[in-house]
């Protein structure tokens, strides 16, 4: 079935007047001219500052397709680019860290307009989620805990109502790949060169923290260096980011360079859960790709390189923990997830947004924490609501795994490794993850067979 044209983006007709193009450039002089003028009696940022929005807000309605690969595109870099902004007081930077949730929004309702949308199995199961979770906001608790955990909606929906053509989807993926490369070089300068100094200090000086540490996340048991964050806000989303780069070059790329870089900062973020959730992910997508000579190269090949790191990245005392059991992480990720189990079972019906987790945790520090993703939900919105959000999973699940596409493959890798990952942490609050690890699992479906509404 042939796809809706984009009316929002059509070429210009036929009958269009010829002298358009020069009318609309001669619009931009004059805007410029009047705009230089005005600055002789009006400071520039006042005077540039909305015409800028108004050309970004044309721009977006023109082109949403392309507007919105930008913005996924800048994501990852988002959270240091605001903090680095905050530190030396750039003007407006707060007002441009809260407006990408808006402007994503603004990209979905053009698209939806443009596109359509057709509600599916994860749509409904979604929408009894974010049903109790109103019911429960009615009847109190903090409105940024709810935002938090429904970061993700936003960009599973811009998937669900996008449409890529097959250039545009390889130019989304070929991107991707090199951007995390990219992310991943630059959290190497600092753990290897620059090391935890700049980020001691801009952490202190943007989030109230002790200049003498950095947050507990950036270091572990028997590892002495500093774990890699680069761009994104702690090492976790880092290490979740380079899972989904990843299983996305797996099945999009050959070129071993992107990829290594980005194997080499998920080593150094010292995640396990996303180590683990990285090969799981790769081995399906593989053995589902019938690529297992492949597969057996390459695992050969990161095993190796893998135990060549050890010594180099000072993982020998790290590793012994782990394996004799003494790694106080791992045994405070059990210990949460048995207190999450007792919580749940005492409060079978939820106790509301933001009465459990880091939210809670900020105004009581005896707030019961529950790292698992699926625990938290189930604390907040009763044993219904994590029922709901698993039929969200596993429906997406089986509708990706029906859609033998690369997309396809690709949202059941990122599925699979997430959804490990969501075993022992947070990974559905982080706004600039959530736009990497659900908009090709929104867009997969939304190319399952007979969801592409005419």
């Amino acid at each position: 079935m042939d796809c809706p044209s984009n009316h929002l983006s059509a070429p210009l007709s036929i009958g269009e007047n010829q002298y358009a193009a020069a009318f609309r450039a001669g619009v931009v002089v004059f805007t410029l001219m009047v705009a230089a003028l005005l600055c002789m009696f009006l400071p520039p940022m006042v005077v540039f500052v909305p015409i800028v929005g108004v050309a970004l807000t044309w721009v977006t309605f023109q082109h949403p397709t392309s507007a919105l690969g930008i913005f996924l595109g800048l994501m990852p870099f988002e959270c240091m680019a605001i903090m680095v902004g905050r530190f030396f007081g750039l003007p407006l930077v707060d007002v441009v860290s809260k407006s990408k949730e808006p402007l994503l929004l603004l990209l979905v309702l053009i698209l939806c307009w443009s596109n359509g949308f057709r509600p599916i199995a994860p749509d409904w199961f979604l929408a009894g989620l974010l049903a109790l979770a109103v019911i429960h906001k009615s009847l109190g608790g903090s409105f940024m805990a709810l935002q938090d955990d429904f970061n993700f909606v936003l960009p599973y929906a811009a998937g669900r109502v996008a449409i890529l053509t097959a250039k545009q989807e390889h130019l989304w993926a070929r991107s991707a790949v090199w951007i995390a490369a990219v992310v991943s070089v630059l959290g190497m300068v600092e753990i290897f060169i620059l090391g935890d100094g700049p980020r001691t200090l801009l952490y202190a000086a943007v989030a109230d923290v002790d200049q003498s540490l950095l947050w507990a996340p950036f270091h572990a048991a028997g590892f002495t260096g500093l774990r890699e964050a680069s761009t994104m806000l702690g090492p976790p989303t880092y290490a979740a980011l380079c899972m989904i780069a990843l299983v996305i070059w797996w099945i999009y790329s050959r070129n071993p360079l992107p990829a290594s870089a980005i194997a080499v900062g998920l080593v150094c973020s010292v995640t396990r859960s996303a180590w683990l959730g990285t090969v799981a992910a790769i081995v399906l997508v593989a053995i589902m790709l019938g690529q297992k000579k492949r597969l057996l190269l390459y695992a050969l090949l990161s095993v190796a390189l893998f135990v060549a790191a050890i010594p180099v990245i000072g993982l020998n005392d790290y590793l012994f923990l782990t394996k004799t059991g003494q790694d106080d992480s791992a045994q405070g990720h059990q210990e949460s997830l048995v207190s999450g189990l007792m919580f749940i079972a005492d409060h079978p019906l939820g106790t509301g947004p933001g009465s459990v987790g880091p939210r809670a945790f900020v105004n009581d520090a005896n707030a019961p924490t529950m790292e698992s993703t699926y625990l938290l939900l189930a604390a907040e919105y009763g044993i219904a609501g994590a029922l709901c959000f698993l039929g969200f999973l596993l429906s997406g699940f089986r509708l990706a795994w029906r859609n033998q596409s690369k997309l396809g493959f690709a949202a059941v890798g990122i599925l699979v490794g997430l959804g490990l990952m969501m075993t022992v942490f947070h990974m559905h609050n982080d706004f600039r993850l959530e736009c990497w690890a659900w908009f090709p699992v929104g867009l997969s479906l939304r190319t399952t067979s007979g969801n592409i509404v005419s």
